[in-house]
């Protein structure tokens, strides 16, 4: 039987594990990552996991109406990936756990853009440590459209489109343009390089307790392109691969995500639509997002350890988004959906969702 979505205003929760009804979005909780990890883990939470805008109508269920936000966590460290919506809460738990934060001690955040389109970046003007001196966050990125990483950035928050302008935050700011090729290192103490990655250099020659992460600059998405990142730390490799379109440039294209992605223990990929909505009558081909079974193609081609399919359609309630992820296990087993509050921990004793 094909798979229809439902529109919106008729989404429901899907039941969740326990059986009952579907959970409500996630607040911010000063249950970090770390209390619950072992030293050497590298752990991922996601804040927001939907596409194009968010959904508060069709949201409320146990997937969350957020848009791209990425948490991780390894060491001392906090990386975030993206600044949709999810990162407004994101932002507030962080301001809980600043509270302990000695005066005149900045709480770093290293904060990596994928592109520039608004659900990447929505949440940005709204997040809680750009207004509070006691943090530093460093921005990394792609340039875009001919224009710098930190115009695109600097430009999002400013008059008349915003009352506050980015310049004039009293938090910390550092701003870098990253470049395909890249590597950037944070080491355990010190501040972050980035280095040209020559091929064949492991991420373990990195410092002790570095957490590094490579840039690939991908086409998949046929607009401006779109950064991928894949993160190593404590012998773990998770790669985020949002607005990626498979097949959209050829196997060169793609081939090129396969051999970053080969051998993680995690792959975050897009998977936005149904093959009915990108084949169908009005066809979501040339968008730049992929199916479930594009996604599950790729993990399958990279050897990947565990796919986790994100930037859920806003139209798609729960029960709709958990059928594409049994529409991708058909194609690769270790499928999981990402919902709002999904953590994984990787290291290199065990593996695991929570």
């Amino acid at each position: 039987m094909s798979w229809k979505s439902r529109q919106r205003g008729q989404a429901h929760a899907a039941p969740d594990e326990t059986g009952g009804a579907g959970r409500s979005h996630v607040t911010p909780t000063l249950a970090r990552a770390t209390d619950r990890a072992a030293e050497g883990a590298l752990m991922a939470r996601f804040w927001g996991v939907r596409g194009s805008y968010p959904t508060p109508r069709v949201g409320g269920g146990s997937i969350g109406g957020e848009t791209t936000c990425l948490e991780i966590r390894y060491g001392g460290h906090t990386l975030i990936i993206d600044a949709g919506s999810g990162v407004i809460n994101l932002g507030e738990a962080l301001m809980k756990s600043a509270l302990t934060t000695a005066a005149g001690q900045h709480t770093e955040i290293t904060l990596l853009l994928t592109h520039a389109h608004h659900d990447h970046l929505c949440g940005l003007p709204f997040f809680a440590p750009l207004y509070d001196p006691r943090f530093h966050v460093r921005f990394f990125g792609p340039d875009l459209s001919s224009m710098r990483f930190e115009e695109i950035v600097a430009g999002y928050m400013r008059p008349p489109y915003f009352p506050v302008d980015f310049r004039a935050l009293p938090s910390r700011r550092t701003l870098r343009s990253l470049a395909d090729g890249e590597r950037l290192i944070l080491p355990a103490d010190g501040a972050p390089r980035v280095i040209s990655a020559r091929p064949g250099v492991a991420a373990s020659e990195a410092p002790a307790g570095a957490l590094v992460v490579d840039a690939l600059f991908s086409h998949l998405h046929p607009a401006d392109g779109t950064m991928l990142y894949r993160v190593s730390g404590g012998g773990a490799r998770l790669v985020f691969a949002t607005d990626v379109e498979i097949g959209a440039k050829g196997t060169v294209a793609d081939e090129s995500l396969i051999e970053f992605a080969r051998g993680a223990d995690a792959l975050i990929h897009d998977a936005q639509y149904s093959e009915d909505d990108y084949h169908g009558p009005s066809p979501k081909r040339g968008y730049g997002h992929s199916t479930p079974q594009m996604a599950a193609r790729i993990a399958a081609a990279a050897g990947v350890g565990r796919l986790i399919l994100t930037h859920h359609d806003p139209h798609y309630n729960d029960a709709a988004v958990l059928e594409l992820q049994r529409y991708a296990q058909a194609r690769f087993p270790e499928v999981v959906t990402a919902r709002e509050g999904l953590e994984l921990r990787l290291d290199a004793a065990r593996r695991r969702l929570v």
